[in-house]
């Protein structure tokens, strides 16, 4: 299912590494793009995102796992009004460890430049979930 939901309760304790990935550039609505890679072994939190809603169109961005038509969202969407940029804090994201690559999705996109762009920090941990 791509990973599992941690409750408020939990407090994760275990060491890991923050990685920033390279920009996804979404060019297709309600398409899953690539955003971040595992390391083999490994699973991962999104910490932080930064999202660049280029397009004239209001957007809701969302995170999950799959690739193109295999889209599924892991975490509630993101409103990004139309040619605006908003930042997700830490305190903002769903507490959602991953165990499959990491994917991002829009309502809205279009080419560049008028394409959302997102930006993830992500937190590995070795082994299995918590």
């Amino acid at each position: 299912d791509g990973g599992h939901k941690m409750t408020i309760a939990t407090i994760d304790h275990r060491l890991g590494v923050i990685k920033t990935t390279p920009m996804a550039s979404i060019v297709a609505a309600a398409t899953g793009t690539a955003l971040h890679t595992l390391s083999p072994g490994r699973t991962a939190r999104v910490i932080k995102l930064h999202i660049a809603n280029r397009n004239a169109a209001n957007a809701f961005v969302q995170i999950g796992t799959g690739l193109a038509g295999a889209f599924a969202a892991s975490i509630p969407a993101f409103f990004v009004p139309g040619g605006t940029d908003r930042p997700v804090t830490e305190e903002e994201m769903e507490e959602f460890e991953f165990t499959a690559n990491i994917t991002a999705a829009s309502t809205a996109a279009a080419a560049a430049p008028n394409d959302v762009q997102v930006i993830a920090t992500v937190k590995e941990y070795q082994g299995v979930t918590g």
